[in-house]
């Protein structure tokens, strides 16, 4: 079968070559067969075709029907042949009009099935959004498609344009047209280019008119952004509506593609969230075990040394000096008994929030920092303890106690991770970066502490391992407990270490300012 205008004008040749053979009259049988090229036509180039085929079958009939008119006048045959000249170019136009119709509805349909089939794949949104501009420019037969995208999240515009020889992408232009309609939420269609201020083009197109729709994507939870949809010459209203159909479902899909990436990003993040408290939970298993055999070792081992000696107290008659060293070496257990004990529930009042309400008020560093130096210093022969501090030093605002447990516990560390001895300092200034607060050090040359386990030092029953201190007992509880009172004095606590040099421990504490420049304040 032939296609195209040869093929149709073959076809009218051939019904005006039939009329002529049979020399019909006006109203012979054989001139409805125009009707088959004129429908060819109509269905073939549209509402144009189809009007012209129509006309072109009224000029081949009217030979036929004219001179009968004249001859005969108005008849019955004539009039039935008047009337043909008409409805050819009718029925072409009509016919030809619902076959463009039906063309672009199922183009619509087919850009809506694609729309979707990409809109529910799984590519990101740039990718996605190329995608979609390329198909909606194929289904509207448009020049360009650009589609102006602003995620609800980030408020950053996302521009993706689809033209011959055009970048894939380009700024966007608050106070372009684009932009007026992002901010009015009403459609605008512009029926030249270049004659709108408005719209910035590079340079002048020769040629037909531009031609441009520009919608807004409404969506469910607001404006997404523009789709804007440039055509070359004419720009039919049917094209205008399919793009108005385009656009709602284009506004829908994106949304629904920014809410699945959402959720993706969501489910992720809950997935590392798992596992970060999946991994946790074993740490504290592994921590509540580690702290089960520490703590039966540390009871155990002063229990042992008690129980041993008041055995043979009660077993075996001692001298006035034996019994003096075993009493004194219970006591000595005792106490450190009482210490892990008082440690354990120390820590666990104050983290449940119901430890003893601190007496904070005005405290001068002096005397607690004398008081422990020369205590500590009658406990080790090989450090040497110095103390440093400025005459005229103001008071800090602390608990007495909470503070001398924070400096005992401090000191006590710096001799126990320094095996090998050397100076131990204890140092307490105003704090330099912040006028109103003062500062209390404890510093030693000890083994260190490494960069990466600097930031859990304070937490329960960290110890951090090393060849030089494996020997030193503990329950790892002592950091916590002072950062716990130092925190609830309203202070805070920090560490500087270098592996094998030494580490220095610094409290900050809010400073009370002298009379005198409290009143000229």
């Amino acid at each position: 079968m032939v296609n195209g205008a040869p093929g149709i004008l073959c076809a009218f040749a051939a019904v005006t070559a039939a009329l002529a053979w049979s020399d019909a009259g006006p109203a012979a049988g054989l001139r409805h067969l125009y009707l088959l090229p004129t429908l060819w036509a109509a269905l073939r180039f549209g509402g144009l075709g189809g009007g012209s085929g129509g006309l072109l079958a009224a000029l081949l009939l009217a030979p036929f029907v004219l001179p009968a008119i004249e001859r005969r006048g108005l008849t019955g045959e004539t009039v039935e042949g008047l009337i043909s000249l008409g409805l050819f170019p009718f029925v072409g136009s009509v016919t030809g009009l619902l076959a463009r119709r039906a063309r672009i509805q199922t183009a619509r349909y087919r850009a809506l099935l694609a729309l979707h089939r990409t809109l529910t794949g799984s590519a990101a949104l740039p990718r996605l959004l190329e995608e979609l501009a390329e198909q909606l420019r194929d289904a509207l037969e448009a020049h360009a498609v650009a589609i102006v995208l602003v995620p609800l999240a980030t408020g950053r515009p996302v521009v993706v344009v689809r033209e011959p020889a055009a970048p894939a992408s380009s700024a966007f232009v608050a106070d372009s047209a684009a932009g007026w309609v992002m901010r009015s939420g009403q459609r605008l269609f512009l029926g030249d280019m270049a004659s709108d201020p408005r719209v910035r083009s590079a340079e002048p197109a020769a040629g037909p008119p531009r031609r441009v729709l520009l919608l807004p994507l409404e969506a469910r939870e607001g404006r997404l952004g523009v789709l804007a949809v440039e055509r070359r010459g004419e720009f039919p209203r049917e094209l205008r509506a399919t793009a108005r159909s385009l656009g709602l479902q284009l506004a829908l899909g994106i949304e629904n593609a920014c809410l699945a990436d959402r959720l993706r990003r969501f489910a992720e993040e809950l997935e590392e969230k798992i596992q970060a408290a999946t991994r946790r939970l074993r740490e504290l298993d592994r921590a509540k075990s580690d702290f089960v055999s520490i703590v039966s070792h540390e009871l155990r081992t002063p229990l042992t040394s008690i129980q041993g000696f008041s055995e043979l107290l009660l077993s075996r008659p001692t001298s006035e000096d034996a019994s003096g060293r075993y009493l004194a070496a219970i006591h000595r257990e005792a106490e450190r008994l009482g210490r892990i004990v008082a440690d354990l529930l120390d820590l666990s009042r104050i983290e449940s929030g119901q430890g003893d309400v601190l007496r904070v008020g005005p405290l001068a560093l002096a005397p607690l920092i004398d008081a422990n130096v020369e205590l500590f210093r009658s406990q080790s022969d090989s450090h040497a303890i110095d103390r440093e501090m400025p005459d005229g030093l103001p008071a800090a605002l602390a608990d007495h106690d909470a503070l001398d447990r924070v400096l005992k516990n401090l000191l006590s560390n710096a001799i126990k991770y320094s095996p090998a001895g050397g100076r131990v300092r204890v140092w307490a200034r105003p704090c330099a970066e912040e006028p109103d607060r003062v500062e209390l050090g404890v510093e030693d040359q000890g083994v260190g502490i490494p960069a990466q386990v600097r930031a859990q030092i304070f937490e329960k029953y960290c110890r951090v391992p090393h060849p030089e201190t494996g020997h030193v007992r503990g329950l790892g509880l002592g950091l916590a407990l002072v950062k716990s009172l130092v925190e609830s004095q309203g202070g805070r606590i920090r560490v500087e270490s270098e592996v094998g040099a030494g580490s220095r421990f610094i409290v900050s504490l809010q400073m009370v300012r002298p009379p005198a420049e409290m009143h000229s304040a």
